[in-house]
């Protein structure tokens, strides 16, 4: 009898499910989403299209699930050392850090999600942020994953008083969001850039700009 997960799939079907995405990510990270097509993911993988299609109904499945692997990576890193943070201040800088951490570690995982938030469209014609929005609105967001999103760490600097700024703390999550995809977009670039560097000026901006105590 073969031994099987709790979702019903062998070991076997999970180790394959698992070097596939592995390889999806590699090829994406190196060609890019749209040049990374089933037939080309299976060949990275020295397999048949068919089995790639046996373990995943088609691209936008593998999509989801190399979305779920990668945040499960950046979720390993990051959320240890925000939840180990007791103040906001110390949260944010935990959060930034920690991500810069997951970026550097992770080059290709970071190259390859970038790259599908930017070009993905899944098989109704939505962009990637819309895809993720209707997955949110119909299934929630798993509360391990609300750690990863900093409007809260803002929120509540702002509540306690450790945070003097006035700007939102939707405009704040947004501006950060977007200069760490600009780290990703630099490393996509240059797979030398220095990644650690770059986020902690990041770091020392919003700590300076939101009023935050060192």
């Amino acid at each position: 009898m073969r031994s099987r997960t709790s979702d019903g799939r062998t070991f076997a079907d999970e180790a394959r499910r698992r070097q596939i995405v592995e390889c999806a990510i590699a090829l994406i990270a190196e060609s890019g989403y749209p040049q990374s097509s089933i037939a080309k993911i299976a060949e990275r993988a020295g397999i048949a299209k068919s089995v790639v299609l046996y373990h995943f109904r088609g691209k936008d499945e593998l999509v989801a699930a190399i979305v779920e692997t990668v945040f499960a990576k950046s979720a390993a890193v990051m959320i240890p050392q925000i939840v180990a943070a007791s103040t906001a201040t110390e949260r944010l800088r935990a959060y930034i850090a920690s991500n810069g951490e997951f970026l550097d570690a992770h080059r290709p995982d970071a190259i390859a999600l970038y790259a599908i938030s930017s070009t993905y469209r899944d098989a109704e014609g939505r962009r990637f942020d819309e895809a993720v929005q209707a997955s949110v609105d119909t299934d929630g967001v798993p509360p391990e994953l609300a750690l990863l999103d900093p409007e809260s760490i803002f929120a509540d600097g702002v509540r306690d008083g450790e945070f003097t700024t006035d700007t939102e703390p939707r405009v704040l999550k947004n501006i950060l969001r977007a200069a760490l995809d600009g780290v990703v977009g630099e490393l996509a670039r240059d797979d030398s850039f220095d990644v650690l560097t770059h986020t902690a000026a990041i770091s020392d901006l919003f700590l300076t700009a939101t009023g935050a105590s060192r």
